[in-house]
């Protein structure tokens, strides 16, 4: 299946998915998936990478790992019970199994609630699943009862636990701490209950034909479906429609059959593996995960490499014509052809890994999720400066350094930046990022946003202060109903003090969002095509009416709002091509290359607000 995947990953998936895809599945191959997604999921910006077409491999990764795990454990106990006779192996082994699962479990709950996004892949806290499994095995002679009407009525019951879940939980219940113990539990009663020969017990159910055939097929099942969801709508060129979505599960039926037929039965019937089964298993094992694995290094490598001789191309390019590349194609009064058709410059795979150094993830010059030491940087003209500017906020502060830095070295400005990952930094109790902060990081968020806010009012060579964020992103109420979104006073409070100390303050509004679009794999899959993944005006940003940043400013007319809507919009329509380049290296960041084309036209109108 990992072979069929990369195959069709070359044929039908956009280049920008390439490297992320073929690192997971060499991850797959040899089984630490999840680890891949847990570390993604605590990267600012992996945690919105695409799905893949092997993120299912995740659970298989926690099986496997488990499966070594928990035979080593108990080999170990074993070994220790050899050496002290008083003590007897079972009870041992129990002891064993209750600690290490209770621990897990504990370990599953304080995940959740601290960082739930890596707790969920975690294999630690995932293995109090299967150690109440061996709990029960070990135990289940002791805890049976000969009543078939009892084991019947407990088999509905588990069986119950299940199903409810089907329809109880949604993709916010926290998993997999308290909330697993339902499924969990479930599924240990049908299994202790076993098969009461009672005529309303489930298992008349479960034992007739076409339930019994899906699960012969079922591990293969598994192992189809998922990549036939994700590659399909790339190979189709449209998303699945519920005609499509059953003929994928048809198509994963047939799949999943043929392979356990023609693959998974006659490999346990072959002559050469039941002569001789541990050895030549183990070797077949070896070799398969070795071809999968260093097949997908090399398209891990040669995608890295491919993307590397493009982005220089594009920079000598991008060199030689300046006066229409970018943002500066959509200046009033420049010369230039359709500033929102494709052209030589144009490159998606580029723009997917084109992440400028006021936004990479570990930018040393960023403070980190859950750090809140201040860190202070500088850019631009760093020697012979007239001006020193501070720049302050997340992410979306940082992704304009490419265009200060720029604009500093030509216009003689030091720019001092004080940037922090999901951070609003305004220093307001409880501002978090909806969807993604932890406790840690909420809190860590306003130690750091008061501190930097007094450290800039404290420094008598800031003359002035240039603040953005994710605003959009900071003002809906936290999912779990703790802190509170964003607010215009919290603008205000974070401002009086700069200007108490005597600061200019200018307000840049963030650029527009293009929501769940993943803008370099649309223009790739769109390749060619004028004016390509283009979004509504009305959903991109904040009205003004509900922008706490300009009600703020508003109240405080000292305050200068800087407005750059006008180079990605026309009327009510949003682009993501500009001037040949690719503007967003995701959905809502500038790709560096974009960011400096930026410099003249944000550089002049700050310039313009300061004199204001």
């Amino acid at each position: 299946m990992l072979i069929a995947t990369g195959i069709a990953t070359v044929l039908w998936v956009p280049t920008t998915f390439w490297q992320q895809w073929f690192k997971e599945i060499g991850a797959s191959a040899i089984y630490v998936q999840n680890w891949v997604l847990a570390s993604d999921s605590v990267d600012y910006l992996g945690a919105d990478n695409a799905p893949s077409a092997v993120q299912h491999f995740w659970s298989l990764s926690v099986e496997e790992q488990l499966y070594i795990f928990w035979p080593l454990v108990i080999t170990s106990i074993l070994l220790l019970a050899r050496r002290s006779a008083s003590v007897s192996r079972h009870r041992l082994i129990g002891a064993a199994l209750v600690a290490l699962t209770v621990i897990s479990f504990l370990y599953a709950i304080y995940g959740v609630g601290t960082d739930p996004a890596p707790a969920y892949f975690s294999t630690l806290s995932r293995a109090w699943e299967f150690g109440v499994g061996g709990l029960l095995a070990l135990f289940a002679s002791r805890l049976r009862v000969d009543s078939p009407r009892i084991n019947a009525g407990v088999s509905w019951a588990g069986y119950l636990m299940l199903g409810a879940t089907v329809f109880i939980y949604t993709p916010e219940t926290p998993f997999p701490g308290a909330a697993a113990l339902p499924p969990v539990l479930g599924t240990l009663l049908v299994i202790w209950a076993g098969t009461p020969p009672v005529s309303w017990a489930p298992t008349r159910l479960v034992a007739i034909r076409p339930v019994q055939w899906i699960g012969d097929i079922s591990y293969s099942l598994y192992l189809w479906h998922w990549p036939l969801i994700v590659i399909l709508p790339f190979a189709l060129g449209h998303p699945l429609g519920r005609t499509s979505l059953i003929g994928v599960l048809v198509v994963s039926i047939v799949l999943a059959w043929l392979s356990k037929v023609l693959i998974e039965d006659r490999t346990r019937s072959l002559r050469f593996l039941t002569s001789r089964p541990a050895m030549v298993t183990l070797t077949a094992t070896v070799v398969a995960t070795g071809l999968v694995f260093s097949s997908s290094v090399y398209g891990y490598v040669r995608t890295g490499d491919s993307i590397a001789r493009a982005a220089a191309q594009a920079r000598e390019a991008l060199s030689a014509v300046t006066e229409c590349a970018g943002a500066v194609a959509t200046i009033a009064g420049s010369d230039c052809p359709d500033p929102y058709a494709p052209n030589h410059l144009t490159n998606a795979s580029v723009a997917a890994t084109d992440i400028g150094k006021g936004v990479q993830a570990k930018d040393k010059c960023k403070q980190s999720l859950e750090g809140a030491a201040v860190v202070a940087c500088t850019v631009g003209d760093v020697k012979r400066y007239t001006q020193t500017l501070a720049l302050f906020g997340d992410s979306h502060a940082g992704h304009f350094l490419e265009a200060l830095d720029l604009y500093g070295k030509e216009r003689g400005i030091r720019f001092v930046t004080y940037l922090k990952t999901w951070c609003a930094g305004i220093g307001a109790e409880g501002v978090e990022a909806a969807g993604h902060a932890t406790v840690a990081a909420t809190e860590s968020c306003t130690v750091w946003g008061r501190a930097a806010l007094s450290a800039i009012a404290s420094r008598g060579d800031i003359d002035g202060v240039i603040f953005s964020n994710f605003t959009q992103h900071y003002v809906g109420a936290p999912a779990e109903g703790s802190g509170h979104g964003l607010t215009a006073t919290d603008f205000m409070h974070a401002w009086q003090p700069l200007i108490n100390a005597g600061k200019k303050v200018i307000a840049i509004r963030d650029i527009p969002n293009a929501g769940n679009l993943d803008v370099p794999a649309c223009v790739a899959e769109h390749s060619g095509v004028n004016d390509p993944c283009t979004v509504p005006f009305e959903t991109s940003r904040l009205p003004d009416d509900a922008d706490p940043m300009v009600l703020a400013a508003k109240e405080m007319p000292m305050i200068k709002v800087v407005d750059i809507q006008d180079v990605f919009c026309t009327g009510m329509t949003c682009h993501t091509l500009i001037g040949g380049l690719v503007a967003y290296f995701g959905s809502n960041h500038m790709t560096a290359t974009f960011s400096r084309t930026l410099a003249p036209v944000i550089g002049s109108r700050i310039e313009v607000a300061l004199a204001g």
